[in-house]
């Protein structure tokens, strides 16, 4: 079945939604290890600002919640950096605007989708790489942050090899993925997908969410990864729900994905 968009809430959105989330952070905030867990967000495929992504920052603008911006250098022009930069508006601090791949572009004759994968040599994806972090660093300034989010949260040893070659922290992909990244790459990856479903039904969409959110959060470590073209008016009316009950979780610290990189903070 292939993969579509599902908003985990549906009829009577308040009180159904309301009433599972309350009963979810009752439930988890029994099972927090004592040492806490480190939450961030991220937002990829960020290039085109639009009402879709001014209501994905406004939702975290409200809440004062930082969010992880992965922006695709291609998809950049002049208009487009000013728009972004004027939503953001004065609360840099909140937002960590890094490098999600080139053009975004799937570069493998077969198999699964890779921008920067085994069929790039190394000089090509030095050279690509180099010209979308170049053009992040002219457009965003110091705004800009040294981590790298490939699209399709893949990429080859070769391309992190290449990223600290050029300078770069970390990266930011799905949990559990090979190949291990080189030991100066810090591994930063999300385990929790907000809005791309496989479950038949709203019900149980959200069912299986709770019980992914949950696992991760016990983990330790939780990314939660965003995708503001597929959000509806119900997917903001969930994330609106859920970052003021997450943060007022007991051991639960949400951070900015750079405060995770210790030459970063």
């Amino acid at each position: 079945m292939p993969y579509r968009t599902v908003s985990p809430v549906w009829k009577n959105k308040s009180t159904v939604l309301q009433s599972a989330l309350e009963n979810w952070i009752t439930d988890i905030e029994k099972v927090i290890p004592d040492t806490g867990t480190d939450v961030f967000f991220r937002a990829d495929d960020i290039g085109y600002p639009g009402r879709q992504f001014s209501a994905m920052i406004n939702v975290f603008k409200k809440h004062n919640i930082p969010l992880a911006l992965a922006v695709v250098p291609c998809w950049l022009n002049d208009a487009r950096t000013e728009k972004i930069l004027a939503e953001l508006g004065p609360q840099y601090s909140l937002w960590c605007l890094h490098l999600h791949g080139y053009r975004h572009m799937n570069t493998e004759p077969e198999g699964k989708k890779f921008e920067f994968g085994s069929s790039l040599d190394k000089q090509t994806i030095l050279k690509r790489l180099a010209a979308g972090k170049n053009k992040l660093e002219n457009n965003f300034k110091d705004k800009f942050v040294p981590i790298f989010t490939p699209p399709w949260n893949r990429c080859s040893l070769a391309t992190m090899e290449s990223l600290l070659e050029l300078g770069f922290t970390a990266i930011s992909r799905s949990t559990n993925v090979k190949p291990t990244p080189p030991e100066k790459l810090l591994d930063l990856p999300v385990n929790i997908d907000l809005h791309t479903r496989k479950e038949d039904s709203p019900e149980e969409s959200l069912r299986e969410l709770l019980k992914q959110m949950s696992e991760a959060l016990m983990s330790g470590q939780s990314g939660f990864m965003l995708h503001h073209q597929r959000m509806n008016e119900k997917a903001f009316f969930f994330i609106d729900q859920l970052l003021p009950m997450l943060a007022s979780v007991k051991n639960v610290r949400i951070k900015t994905l750079d405060s995770f990189c210790p030459n970063q903070i």
